[in-house]
């Protein structure tokens, strides 16, 4: 299920979530100590090129976007039954209020399908314009976990994939490179078989969109070394 936590970092101000310390796996601490307002002066000029966003505002469109996350997940649930993970995105939002850049700087979902779907809904959500600037800077996240009837499925280091995990490492090197991308992430979930179930796509900047494609059709043609008798969940890095 969805965890209730969910926090967003705009411009100059800190993550708004749920407070506290937790201790369950994946969940970070958040706090609210230090949030600053934007200015709303009718004489600013948009000269800058990143602007303030209104964090009550902010926070208001991603609450609303929680049930479309909230259902992206649940079809990723259908097809992976143990999914979960946690997300951090980057959204670039201009003065209509459109998030026109969207990307996932850190995923250990493992499903680019439900992070395609996740990101599509931030995207479409009607986002404060930006004040002070062409555009506001956006950061947040939120996490996933497994279901509760599921086994999860089994963390295993990329060293246990055998001898396609060379391979494996120079497709996502030749993804990255051919899309101009920064340092890029997969995380995939593999069967017994060692086919991979799902691919998942996280990358440093915006141009690991463009790479994530490559990569997932990259991993998914490949078979790994069986992880045993249950499936895993393993992450796969090239700076």
């Amino acid at each position: 299920m969805m965890r209730v936590c969910l926090g967003i970092m705009a411009v100059t101000m800190f993550v708004v979530g749920c407070g506290g310390e937790s201790t369950n796996r994946g969940e970070t601490k958040t706090g609210n100590d230090a949030v600053s307002t934007a200015s709303t002066s009718t004489n600013v000029a948009f000269d800058a090129d990143v602007g303030a966003l209104d964090q009550a505002k902010v926070n208001a469109t991603l609450s609303g976007t929680s049930s479309k996350l909230t259902a992206c997940f649940n079809d990723g649930l259908r097809r992976i039954p143990f999914l979960g993970g946690d997300i951090k995105f980057v959204l670039r939002i201009n003065q209509d209020g459109v998030a026109n850049v969207a990307y996932l700087e850190k995923s250990t979902l493992g499903d680019r399908t439900t992070e395609t779907c996740m990101l599509d809904a931030l995207r479409k959500a009607s986002w404060p314009a930006p004040v002070g600037g062409r555009e506001g800077v956006a950061k947040g996240g939120f996490g996933f976990d497994p279901s509760p009837d599921e086994r999860p499925a089994v963390d295993l280091d990329a060293d246990k994939l055998g001898k396609e995990l060379p391979k494996a490492k120079a497709a996502i090197a030749k993804c990255r490179a051919d899309a101009n991308a920064s340092a890029v992430t997969a995380t995939l979930y593999v069967d017994t078989d060692g086919k991979p179930m799902g691919v998942g796509v996280a990358s440093a900047n915006a141009n690991g969109e463009d790479a994530a494609t490559c990569v997932v059709d990259a991993l998914r043609a490949m078979t790994f070394a069986s992880p045993g008798s249950y499936a895993a969940k393993v992450t796969i890095a090239v700076d």
